[in-house]
């Protein structure tokens, strides 16, 4: 599934939110750029970055005005001085601590650019700073602010959280059989679980929704999953809980193997998500995710 970043390839796919009248919000930011940055705006940079970092995460448009009245409202496109692509960057790079890992960039378009995304992630490791006053910001609405001594305190509290993520394996490449439709015949999927942070990781559940059984067929092999269907409207939906084993730092643990055959017409159509899940732990803020056929190498 692709991102709201992702999504936004062309000068016409930014003037469409200008259009709709897409308004600033907590993970959305427009940015005039005409001029080379001000030591004013630098420090701007380094505050709503580290404030997407430290909340969210989003996406700041560089090259976008916006209304007078309304600082939240789009008003147009106002191309950017070349000169500030290579600013951000040095900004980013050296006053924002610690660093902000997975920060993507791009210009619209590659040639005579006018336009600057950037797609900043929720950390995983905040509270990041900006170094230009020493502050820490979070975003709150479509303004970033200083955190209150509470909320810095909780923060760095998290560094020391567990940060659990999942990973899908698939055991088998799946081939067709005849009926009407078309089925594959299963394959086997293995769903691991990995522990990136630095205290381990207990209590566990994991959602997991797959499309309906009209076009998907589960063989369950883990004995710790649920059927939880009746509580999601057309799709058929697994849960695993754990709240036995402990999840230690560095480590990846298989913990389910479930059977999967499916229509091949629906595959070849719906080119979006086979599985998305949602993972609980104690300590740790719920993560959500998405994998498609293509992911898993099982899209033609």
């Amino acid at each position: 599934m692709l991102s709201f970043y992702d999504k936004l390839e062309s000068i016409e796919d930014v003037q469409s939110l200008i259009d709709d009248g897409t308004r600033e919000n907590e993970v959305l930011e427009f940015k005039t750029a005409t001029n080379v940055f001000s030591d004013k705006e630098k420090n701007e940079i380094a505050k709503d970055i580290s404030g997407m970092a430290n909340s969210l995460g989003g996406v700041i448009v560089y090259g976008v005005s916006t209304h007078e009245y309304d600082r939240t409202l789009p008003k147009a496109i106002e191309p950017i001085h070349l000169k500030n692509i290579e600013t951000l960057d040095r900004i980013i790079n050296s006053q924002i601590r610690p660093p902000i890992a997975g920060i993507r960039k791009k210009t619209i378009p590659s040639v005579n650019t006018k336009l600057l995304i950037v797609e900043v992630p929720p950390s995983e490791d905040p509270p990041h700073q900006s170094l230009y006053d020493k502050k820490y910001y979070h975003r709150s609405g479509s303004e970033c602010i200083p955190m209150d001594h509470d909320l810095v305190a909780l923060k760095f509290g998290r560094k020391l959280a567990p940060v659990l993520d999942l990973e899908f394996q698939a055991l088998s490449v799946p081939n067709t059989f005849s009926d009407d439709p078309v089925w594959f015949k299963e394959a086997r999927l293995r769903i691991l679980l990995g522990n990136h942070g630095r205290r381990v990781g207990r209590n566990i559940s994991i959602i997991l929704i797959f499309p309906p059984i009209e076009v998907v067929r589960l063989t369950e092999v883990t004995w710790n999953m649920n059927n939880i269907d009746r509580l999601y409207k057309g799709a058929q939906v697994r849960q695993f809980t754990d709240n036995q084993m402990v999840y230690h730092p560095g480590l990846t643990t298989s913990i389910i193997e479930i059977g999967c055959s499916f229509v091949n017409s629906y595959r070849r159509t719906e080119g979006g998500s086979f599985i998305n899940w949602t993972l609980y732990a104690e300590e740790m803020n719920p993560r959500q995710g998405a994998v498609s056929y293509a992911d898993l190498s099982w899209q033609s």
